[in-house]
C-alpha cells in the first residue's frame, strides 16, 4: 500500500535507513491498550493536553502532566529502537529551546515569572549583547530557584507533549487518519489534506531510497560531495530533480484521481465507520473536560493575585530548590 511507509530492510544501505529513521513515522501493529484506543482519542487527547499545559508555569501541575503522559506512552509499548530517531530529535530540540535559549537570552526567559528579586544559587560568567560596538560583551548569566524551576518545567512541558504526540502516529493505522479528522467535525477537504500529508511524506522517502539505491548502482556517492554550499547542492542533482518531478507527477496523478470523483462537488462519505467503545469515550470527555477547566481557572486567575484560582500562574517551587 503507497500510503503505509514499511520498515526498513536489513539488506538496505545504511544511509536509506538513516534517512527512513530520521523523517519517517511507522506504524507499527500491535495489540497494546493505546493501539486500541480509537483514533480520535489520541488526537483529542493530544490537542485537549498541549493548549493546557501551554497555559501553566506551574512545576507541579506540568510534573503531574508530564508522569500521566509518561504512562500513557508505556501503555503504547514501542521499544527505543524503533523510536530512537525521533527521541533523538525531540530531546536535540528541547535542548536547543530550553539550555540554549537560556544562555543566550541571559536567563531572561522565564515568561509571566518576576525574576526582580531571584534566589540566585550562582553566577556563571557568559557573552551578552549590546546595542553599540562591538555589540558584544562579558555578561553572567544568573542561576537562580526561579530559572531552574522554570527550566525544569519548560523540558517536562515539552516531553510530556512528545510523549503523547509519538503513539499517534506509531500506534494508528494512516488509514484511519482523514476519518478520524472527519468524525471530529473537520471539513472533508481538510480532513482529506491531513491523511494525504501523513501519507505523502513517508512516499518521499520511500522514493528517495529507491533512488539514491540506483544512484550508487551507477557509481554516485554522495558520502563523498566536495565543494561548496552551492557546489554540493548541484550535485546532489541526480538524486533530488528525480524525487521531485516523481512527487510532482503523482500529485498530478491523485489531483486528477480525485476530480474524476467529482471531490469536493458535495457531501463525502467514508469506507470505514470509527465505533467508540465506552473507555473511549470516558478518555474524550476527561480530555475535553481538563481542558475546559484548566482555561477556565487561567481565565479566572487573571483577576486575582494569590489563591487556588491564581495557582497556574505561580511557579509552585519544589522545596529542595529553597535555599
Amino acid at each position: 500500500m503507497a500510503g503505509l511507509a514499511q520498515l526498513p530492510q536489513p539488506g538496505r544501505a545504511l544511509t536509506q535507513k538513516r534517512f527512513l529513521m530520521l523523517v519517517n513515522f511507522v506504524y507499527i501493529k500491535r495489540d497494546t491498550p493505546v493501539h486500541r484506543l480509537d483514533p480520535r482519542v489520541k488526537w483529542i487527547l493530544l490537542f485537549s493536553y498541549a493548549f493546557s499545559v501551554m497555559q501553566t508555569v506551574n512545576f507541579w501541575f506540568t510534573l503531574f502532566g508530564f508522569i500521566g503522559a509518561a504512562f500513557y506512552y508505556s501503555q503504547a509499548r514501542l521499544k527505543w529502537s524503533e523510536t530512537r530517531r525521533p527521541w533523538l530529535f525531540i530531546l536535540f530540540l528541547t535542548f536547543m529551546l530550553v539550555v540554549v535559549n537560556y544562555f543566550i537570552s541571559g536567563g531572561a526567559i522565564a515568561q509571566g515569572i518576576d525574576l526582580s528579586h531571584q534566589h540566585i544559587l550562582y553566577r556563571l560568567p557568559f557573552i551578552g549583547f549590546k546595542a553599540h560596538i562591538p555589540f558584544i560583551t562579558s555578561a553572567p548569566t544568573i542561576f537562580s530557584v526561579e530559572s531552574i524551576t522554570f527550566i525544569m518545567t519548560q523540558a517536562m512541558r515539552n516531553i510530556s507533549i512528545a510523549l503523547l504526540a509519538l503513539p499517534v502516529t506509531y500506534t494508528t493505522d494512516p488509514g484511519f487518519t482523514g476519518i478520524a479528522f472527519k468524525e471530529m467535525g473537520v471539513p472533508d477537504k481538510l480532513s482529506y489534506a491531513i491523511d494525504l500529508s501523513i501519507r505523502f511524506l513517508p512516499t518521499i522517502v520511500r522514493d528517495f531510497g529507491t533512488t539514491l539505491d540506483a544512484q550508487r548502482a551507477r557509481g554516485f556517492e554522495i558520502d563523498k560531495l566536495r565543494g561548496g554550499f552551492f557546489s554540493k547542492i548541484a550535485k546532489l542533482a541526480p538524486l533530488l530533480v528525480p524525487v521531485v518531478i516523481g512527487s510532482i507527477v503523482g500529485a498530478e496523478d491523485i489531483i486528477s484521481a480525485m476530480e474524476l470523483r467529482c471531490f469536493g462537488i458535495g457531501k463525502r462519505t467514508w469506507l470505514t465507520e470509527l465505533h467508540a467503545r465506552q473507555i473511549d469515550r470516558i478518555l474524550i470527555t476527561v480530555s475535553i473536560a481538563g481542558f475546559v477547566t484548566v482555561t477556565t481557572i487561567n481565565i479566572l486567575g487573571n483577576f486575582y493575585t494569590h489563591g487556588f484560582l491564581h495557582f497556574l500562574h505561580t511557579q509552585g517551587i519544589p522545596p529542595f530548590l529553597v535555599p
